[in-house]
């Protein structure tokens, strides 16, 4: 029996500093940004918002509008090997539908402000619906190829020197606030995994790039060491005027103080 497609429109969207899809996170944490959801004007929304201050958290139903195909089994960050999609929150679905429980911080007018979240900038939101704390809670909950996933988590520790480097960078450039975050996020699994990141081996240590900017690092036993930070560019790059990225003035403040 065929069904007949159905329609969506969407009621907002969703503003966050997660742009793509490699900043954002795998679920909602701490390392995560806060977003801003501003609804649709003329739709009587302001109506449908009433008591939605009174909720803690909330479902957030949503689109995930930079995936164009859907893939049946898809390799996770946690799994050794490849899952059935529907098994996993993979964003490779056949209908692009993603939903995430956040924390809710305030309505302001149509504005909702939620705290972190693994939402990226720009998302179509389809549906907001508060968390139940009754319905909402199952019991002897497990998800099996995860408890047997032989992919473990490693710790992340920073030499002083990268502690300094990022510190510097996340003060100078809001856009290098997701850098920590990066960094967690790609070698808390599967660290030198090339297939699935941008990861190189130099010598004797690891070479993690994002955008313009390389990360160094190294792997003991259950523990990446990062070393530092460097520019991805080489001299004659810097020495040129063509800024595509328009970030060549942050590369030579940085080489400046880390000479």
């Amino acid at each position: 029996m065929m069904i007949a497609p159905i329609t969506f429109n969407p009621i907002g969207v969703l503003k966050s500093d997660q742009v793509e899809p490699y900043q954002a996170s795998r679920q909602p944490d701490g390392l995560s940004s806060e977003a801003v959801i501003t609804l649709n004007s003329g739709q009587n929304y302001e109506q449908a918002l009433t008591d939605l201050a009174g909720c803690s958290h909330l479902w957030i139903i949503y689109a995930f509008h930079k995936n164009e195909n859907w893939k049946p089994l898809v390799q996770t960050p946690r799994s050794n090997r490849k899952i059935g999609v529907f098994a996993t929150r993979a964003p490779y679905r056949p209908n692009p539908i993603g939903m995430s429980l956040v924390k809710l911080e305030k309505v302001d007018g149509l504005n909702i402000h939620i705290g972190p979240n693994d939402i990226l900038n720009d998302t179509p939101i389809l549906d907001i619906k508060p968390f139940h704390p009754e319905s909402d809670v199952a019991e002897d909950v497990h998800i099996e190829w995860l408890e047997s996933s032989l992919t473990p988590k490693m710790g992340i520790s920073f030499s002083p020197l990268a502690s300094e480097q990022i510190e510097y960078l996340e003060n100078q450039h809001g856009d290098m606030s997701q850098l920590r975050a990066f960094i967690y996020r790609q070698l808390e699994y599967d660290p030198t995994n090339a297939e699935k990141k941008r990861v190189e081996f130099v010598q004797s240590y690891w070479v993690l790039a994002y955008r313009t900017w390389r990360i160094d690092f190294i792997v003991q036993d259950t523990t990446v060491a990062i070393l530092g930070i460097r520019t991805g560019y080489s001299d004659e790059d810097l020495a040129s005027s063509e800024d595509k990225y328009l970030d060549k003035d942050l590369h030579r403040k940085f080489i400046k103080n880390f000479a």
